[in-house]
């Protein structure tokens, strides 16, 4: 295939906006051209691709899988559409970029990855900070054995949001829709980074609990899990801890500690190597307080990965395996809190 790919965007909200953000930082390479968008709403559709100089504008994804000529698409839109969307998507011939989660359950995140590689096409899913250039270090310090032994693993996630905040949603707060709460909307992109540094878990237990909203999924979870190296690990994650504090991701070795919080570096302590300590409160991603404040650099690598695959011919960074195996993590808590007992992997829906 010759660049650019022909890209085609369903939903046009903060996701959206970030995704375009992050293509605009590499604009001039002429990897990806976005040529159309999509919305329910006639106006979204038609102000949003006036901001951003797209072409063509539909109020249904359907008609523009028929009509664009667009070789893929990037998915942001209400979690429950997901599944639907991408199916629709690869069975119309167009690679696919999703936003998290994947899908709202592991039948549907299997679906979608075998049917993309029935048809030979890639399926990406967007987990920008794995891009981060201080958690590749992390993970690169990880794997190369200058932590020493893995030991302790830790993804906390203590945000806010206000009741409105569900309340404006129809979809938000609900099972069916949502798919779950702070775990699956909020805390996944930690989850996703622990689970990526720790390597796979064997097994966990875990409680929720919804004690700051009127909805039906948690807001509130704490987790203990077992990683199949013998390390231990723990996951907090909630929308109920007012004002809301920098989400905080943790790896422990035998022989060096490293800590991030708000996305940025605040200790590494490794043996043999400079010790750094940030002290006092740093700018780093606000997203604890006003998710479209993130900076959009982590997404602009990603969608680049995501344009070279199809022009490489190869999977994308990030690619529907690796975006399911968050979602296990986050499916595991929900069965272990149900059932009050320890879940082990591979988890089984």
């Amino acid at each position: 295939m010759k660049k650019p790919v022909k890209l085609g965007i369903i939903g046009t909200g903060v996701g959206a906006s970030l995704a375009l953000q992050g293509i605009s930082m590499f604009s001039s390479e002429g990897l990806v051209e976005v040529v159309a968008v999509t919305s329910r709403s006639e106006e979204r559709a038609k102000m949003f691709s006036k901001k951003w100089n797209i072409k063509s504008s539909y109020t249904d994804y359907r008609e523009m899988l028929e009509k664009a000529d667009i070789d893929a698409v990037s998915i942001h839109t209400p979690h429950y559409l997901h599944y639907p969307m991408t199916i629709d998507a690869l069975k119309a011939g167009k690679h696919v970029l999703v936003d998290k989660p994947i899908a709202v359950n592991l039948k549907e995140a299997d679906e979608m990855i075998k049917e993309a590689e029935k048809r030979g096409l890639n399926l990406g899913v967007i987990f920008p900070s794995r891009f981060d250039p201080t958690v590749r270090k992390v993970k690169e310090a990880a794997e190369s054995g200058r932590l020493g032994k893995l030991i302790l693993g830790e993804a906390i996630v203590k945000w806010y949001r206000d009741r409105d905040y569900y309340a404006k949603s129809s979809w938000r707060g609900r099972w069916a829709t949502e798919g779950g709460g702070a775990l699956i909307n909020q805390a996944i992109h930690t989850i996703d980074l622990l689970r990526w540094v720790m390597g796979p878990v064997d097994r966990l237990w875990a409680q929720i609990d919804t004690v700051g909203h009127e909805i039906e999924v948690e807001d509130l979870a704490v987790a203990t899990l077992r990683f199949e190296n013998g390390a231990l690990g723990v996951i907090e994650g909630g929308t109920a801890l007012y004002p809301g504090l920098p989400a905080r991701f943790e790896i422990h070795g035998v022989k060096g500690t490293v800590i991030m919080e708000g996305g940025v570096l605040r200790r590494w302590s490794v043996e043999g190597e400079e010790e750094i300590v940030e002290e006092g409160v740093k700018e780093g991603l606000k997203s604890w307080a006003r998710p479209e404040v993130v900076p959009a650099a982590n997404h602009g690598a990603l969608i680049k990965d995501f344009a070279e695959s199809i022009l490489e011919g190869r999977k994308p960074y990030v690619d529907g395996v690796q975006g399911r195996a968050s979602l296990e993590i986050i499916r595991a808590i929900y069965k272990s809190a149900q059932t009050g007992e320890v879940v082990h992997f591979p988890v089984k829906e």
